[in-house]
Formats: structure tokens, C-alpha cells, sequence
């Protein structure tokens, strides 16, 4: 007799299958493999230059992090993709530490290589780990941050990543988070609504976090000195290469030699940064937020 009930595919799962099978497609968007949208800051990028824009930001979380008024400093990349984002600061802070956390394991071997690449095996590491539940003691990291990563934690106020967060950084550890949010939990008009949905099951997401919960959880856990900047202008720059690399990778894929079917990971992976965008348009609903604090 046939089974005909479906195995219950978990997140984690979701997760892990999303970035085994898109995971190198990230290349299209960037030749380091940034995981993450840009920032345009004047004097130091161009619009055009979407490649600085990535390292950009990364170099923004980084000086938040105040990692240059630390001596020797452990530091966590929570949900690290293939630890671009360790090893761009690794070349800025030599003596600092750099430990990435991420449950997906291609990630790991594949990251691993880049960095054996870069030369910055000892100061560089990859863990396989929910950055929910580390497997380390309280209180060992200097500075923690997330690039676009803590979305993928349950609950819109995402109290677990929030909760392990303030356990594993020491008295007076540094974060900061970098994402997209909802500005209220109201529902949503029905056509942004299938939109912001889309964008959810392209990426194996389940929803973004509420900003206003998410700054209580992290007050009412007991982070100070919070600080919470609206950044949509700054990343809006980089949201505008999004449908000529989306038509790039198209186009690239067509014409290829040895042209195989895409599978629909690879297919939502390159079409959701333009539902991105246009939720990006809806300003009452969604920002982009650069939020940074201390235990």
C-alpha cells in the first residue's frame, strides 16, 4: 500500500535545501559572494558600483561594531552565508577573530575553500550551528552581527535569536544587525500581501520581523544604547541593479552550453529581489534598518 502522506518539510530543511541548490547563483550578484544588499554612502561609492555598495555595508557594521577599540576580539557572524562579510572585516581588524554560524553544511565546505583561498584560516572559522542554540558557553564573544540573516529566526520579534544573542556576548559586547523589517504587524493591503508572500517562500523565509517588537524584545532582554537607523535610502541604490542581474542570469542561463533545467529554488532565488523591490516601495510597511547595541 502507498504511503500518501507527504513528509512534513521543517524550515531548517527548507533552508538548507534553498542555499544547497541557489547557493552558487549568489555569484551573479557578487563576485565575493555577498550575501547582502549594498550602501551608498557618498564620497566612498557610486551608484553604479554595486560590488563597493556590498562591501560598503559590511564596512558600515563593521565600524558599528567598534571593533577597532578592541584588543584581540572574538566575533560571531550570525547566519554568516559563505563568510564573505568575516572576511572582508578580517582584512581591516588582523587581530581579530572571526567565528561563522550558519546550519546549512555546502555552506561550510564551500565557504571554508574561499577562505583557505584568502589565506585567512586561522582567523577565520565556520561552524555548523543554529544560531539559536550555539554550542558554546555565555559570554565568550566580544561583538556579534547579522547581515540579513536574523530574518530566518521564528517570531516577529525573534526572541530566540535575540535571547541567544545577549547570552553569548560578554558585558559590554557590541551587536548589529542589518535587515529588512515590517514597521507594524497591521495586516497587510492583498496585493502586497501575495507579494510580501512570494518573497517569503522564494527565500525560505516565514515572515520578517516587526520592528517596534523586535526593539522591546531586545530591551526587555537587557541590550543598552540601542540605536535604530532607517536605512532604505542607502540600500535603494543597490535595489536598482536588481532587474538587470535578474536578466543577466537569464539571459547567461539561455545561452549557455550546457544548458539544464533550473529548478524552482534557482528560479525564486533570482526572481524575489524583485518582489524585494517592490515591497521596498511600500514605504508604511517595510524599511531597512541598520540596528546596533551592547550587553
Amino acid at each position: 500500500m502507498k504511503n500518501i502522506i507527504k513528509k512534513q518539510v521543517t524550515t531548517k530543511e527548507r533552508i538548507i535545501n534553498y542555499y544547497e541548490k541557489a547557493g552558487l547563483d549568489y555569484a551573479a550578484w557578487s563576485q565575493n559572494f555577498n550575501m547582502h544588499f549594498g550602501y551608498f554612502k557618498f564620497g566612498k561609492t557610486f551608484p553604479w558600483q554595486l560590488e563597493k555598495m556590498l562591501n560598503q555595508l559590511t564596512e558600515e557594521v563593521r565600524l558599528r561594531l567598534k571593533l577597532d577599540e578592541m584588543t584581540d576580539p572574538w566575533v560571531f557572524d550570525l547566519g554568516c552565508g559563505l563568510g564573505s562579510s568575516s572576511r572582508y572585516m578580517a582584512t581591516k581588524n588582523t587581530d581579530a577573530y572571526f567565528y561563522g554560524i550558519t546550519i546549512t553544511p555546502w555552506q561550510i565546505e564551500f565557504g571554508k575553500g574561499l577562505t583557505k583561498e584568502a589565506g585567512m584560516e586561522e582567523r577565520v572559522s565556520m561552524i555548523q550551528a543554529d544560531y539559536t542554540n550555539m554550542p558554546v558557553a555565555g559570554g565568550v564573544a566580544d561583538a556579534a552581527f547579522a547581515m540579513e540573516s536574523s530574518c530566518y529566526a521564528k517570531g516577529a520579534d525573534k526572541k530566540d535569536f535575540v535571547d541567544e544573542l545577549y547570552r553569548v556576548l560578554r558585558p559590554g559586547g557590541r551587536f548589529v544587525i542589518t535587515d529588512g523589517f515590517r514597521k507594524n504587524s497591521r495586516p497587510l493591503p492583498g496585493w502586497l500581501n501575495k507579494i510580501y508572500r512570494n518573497n517569503l517562500d522564494g527565500w525560505a523565509l516565514t515572515e520578517l520581523a516587526d520592528i517596534n517588537l523586535f526593539a522591546e524584545r531586545l530591551k526587555e532582554v537587557g541590550f543598552k544604547k540601542i540605536k535604530i537607523e532607517d536605512v532604505s535610502w542607502r540600500v535603494a541604490p543597490s535595489f536598482a541593479h536588481i532587474p538587470f542581474i535578474t536578466l543577466r542570469f537569464f539571459w547567461n542561463w539561455f545561452f549557455s552550453k550546457n544548458r539544464k533545467p533550473l529548478s524552482k529554488e534557482r528560479i525564486e532565488n533570482a526572481t524575489c529581489p524583485l518582489w524585494g523591490m517592490l515591497m521596498g516601495l511600500a514605504r508604511n510597511h517595510f524599511s531597512y534598518y541598520i540596528i546596533s547595541g551592547e550587553k
